[in-house]
């Protein structure tokens, strides 16, 4: 009797521990309603960064950009632009066109949350915690390879810029999930622009 009552003692507790685990696991979802928290967290952003683009943006300015397929004689909505911030203001003179080649040096976070309170790292080229142009090594693109947000602002960047851009998910994977990246994510990108070559140019060898 004392054997049983030891062994159901046993299993009780890991009966017990389990559903503990269980329970804490569910209740802990740090994706949960994640579209509505997103929408709620770019709605925020469009109304601290309503202000169109000025001619010649400094470090610190806010303004939005008009997804470049969009014609900017109509109205739109929120989720039609990225929110961006001049983090430091580059010397180039001249900005990439659709059809270009750049480099760029990126960090890309999903919106803060819990578990993540600056935001989940999703993917970057980024090699210290800071940008440090003298240590990162930038990764090359098409202008038109990357997603519609971050081609956008690109079209607006000069050599040597550093900006912050949130871009909603109409304009990056919508409501697709994409790697790591849950579906209906707004992305928040640190985007330092190196260098850029234009149409039939190649990039300086690395």
């Amino acid at each position: 009797m004392k054997r049983f009552w030891a062994i159901f003692t046993v299993l009780a507790a890991v009966v017990m521990l389990a559903f503990s685990s269980c329970k804490e696991t569910k209740e802990f979802d740090d994706h949960a309603n994640w579209q509505s928290r997103n929408e709620e967290y770019l709605a925020g952003i469009a109304s601290s960064y309503s202000k169109d683009m000025p001619e010649t943006p400094v470090k610190g300015d806010r303004f939005r950009l008009l997804s470049f397929r969009l014609d900017p004689q109509k109205t739109w909505s929120n989720c039609d632009y990225v929110y961006c911030e001049v983090l430091e203001k580059g010397t180039g003179t001249e900005t990439p066109y659709h059809t270009d080649s750049v480099r760029i040096n990126y960090r890309v976070r999903l919106i803060p949350t819990d578990y993540y309170p600056e935001g989940q790292v999703v993917d970057q080229s980024f090699k210290t915690q800071s940008l440090d142009p003298s240590v990162n090594i930038p990764a090359s693109f098409a202008v038109r390879g990357v997603i519609e947000g971050v081609t956008t602002a690109l079209m607006y960047m000069h050599c040597g810029d550093y900006w912050r851009l949130y871009i909603p998910s109409d304009l990056a994977y919508g409501s697709n999930d994409n790697g790591i990246i849950p579906a209906y994510s707004t992305l928040i990108f640190e985007i330092n622009l190196t260098e850029l070559a234009r149409t039939g140019k190649d990039l300086s060898p690395r």
